[in-house]
């Protein structure tokens, strides 16, 4: 419903799940990749043992003058950067009418205290000839027993669930334009942009019902790209693990599922999470829109998300496990390869060590749960092995998973 937060506060409201930033445990990946997990890594001795045996700007102060003078020596080369000017007051009103604010009520009661209300945002991304379709983060509406929005903190519309995807922590909910018009509400399809040119240190603005008290605005820039975190959901065991970028502009309880933009107004980022305590100020996170859209598109069309398969069982060894054992590499080591699959069919076989995913090096979870999200069935993927201590690379197409 709110943001992923992790404080004294949050733990005590039960229905906002706690964020922690640490190595990732991402034990869903495992099942979607087909994985059958038949031991620790460390187990797998023989194996293991097969494989591996311009100038600068000068201040100065002359001394033969009755005052300090200041003398500043000026890089006569043009300086290579990328400047952002933007009016934030003329980029608010083309992207205003495409940004939702939604509340909705839980189907899970508190004691004495009936359903449980929550607040959050939105954006629009699609429009067909009856409906609107709205971004907007899982833990939104996870439970909702009803589900509203407004584009002009005045009307409410009822608004449906499309389709939820609780890995990314992302959902699509409709809205029927025949409401729309009937309550005089305008409206506007965002217009996403490419998360994959951000830079640390470029402007964003989030935009989202921050609170629960309509929309408002904030201004910062791109703190770090390419982290991940693991978030704690009171709803469900374990952890999921979340690839995100990190922004200091403010983000409240009530922002999740809103909009990161750039300074053209484009669409970059899903805000979806928080950290807070006494010594932390200025740490927010969203989700890649150029990750984000692709699962969008696909709960827009069928409801569901199709996920990769490859058909391995593997065992991690970690960094960890290389270092206290002294090994050349870490990856992971294939357990088992399924009858008939794209890895099958690939040509690899058990006691292969997979350390590359395309040009993506494979240290732990952390990069596999980063590429995984990315990919798609259909996909043509590079998988680089070590086989008997020699480096081999087999390209496949990934299929699609089987339904639970």
């Amino acid at each position: 419903m709110d943001n992923y937060t992790t404080s004294q506060e949050a733990m005590e409201q039960p229905s906002v799940p706690r964020l922690i930033v640490r190595r990732p445990l991402f034990a869903a990946l495992l099942i979607a990749l087909g994985c059958v997990t038949l031991g620790g890594g460390v187990g797998a001795g023989h194996a293991i043992a097969r494989n591996f045996v311009p100038a600068t700007a000068v201040t100065a102060q002359t001394e033969n003058s009755q005052s300090a003078v200041t003398t500043i020596h000026v890089n006569p080369l043009a300086i290579p950067i990328n400047p952002q000017t933007p009016d934030i007051a003329d980029i608010v009103p083309k992207v205003k009418d495409s940004v939702v604010s939604i509340s909705m009520l839980s189907n899970v009661t508190r004691p004495f205290g009936g359903a449980q209300p929550g607040s959050g945002s939105g954006f629009i991304f699609y429009q067909d000839d009856e409906y609107v379709f709205i971004a907007t983060n899982h833990h939104v509406i996870e439970n909702a027993a009803s589900i509203t929005v407004s584009l002009d903190d005045n009307e409410n519309v009822p608004a449906h669930v499309i389709g939820s995807y609780p890995a990314s922590d992302i959902a699509v909910i409709a809205v029927s334009i025949a409401d729309l018009s009937a309550k005089g509400v305008p409206f506007a399809v965002a217009s996403l942009g490419d998360s994959d040119i951000l830079r640390m240190g470029d402007t964003v603005l989030a935009i989202g019902n921050a609170m629960g008290a309509g929309q408002t605005v904030t201004k910062g820039i791109v703190s770090a790209m390419g982290l991940t975190i693991d978030v704690n959901d009171p709803n469900r065991p374990g952890t999921i693990t979340l690839n995100v970028m990190q922004t200091d502009a403010a983000v409240n309880r009530g922002n999740s599922g809103g909009p990161l933009l750039n300074h053209h107004g484009e669409v970059i980022g899903i805000v979806t999470a928080k950290q807070m305590g006494n010594d932390i100020e200025g740490m927010g996170y969203a989700l890649p829109i150029n990750e984000a859209k692709i699962i969008l598109h696909e709960l827009k069309e069928s409801g569901a998300v199709r996920l990769p398969f490859i058909g391995i069982g593997h065992d991690t060894i970690s960094e960890f496990t290389r270092q206290l054992f002294n090994l050349p590499y870490s990856g992971f080591l294939i357990r088992d390869v399924v009858a008939g699959s794209p890895a099958d069919y690939a040509g690899i076989m058990v006691d292969d060590l997979l350390i590359y995913y395309n040009d993506t090096r494979l240290y732990g979870l952390a990069e596999l749960s980063r590429v995984w999200q990315a990919s798609r069935p259909g996909d043509e993927v590079t998988l680089g092995l070590i086989r008997n201590g020699e480096r081999i690379n087999v390209t496949l197409i990934l299929g699609t998973a089987p339904r639970p």
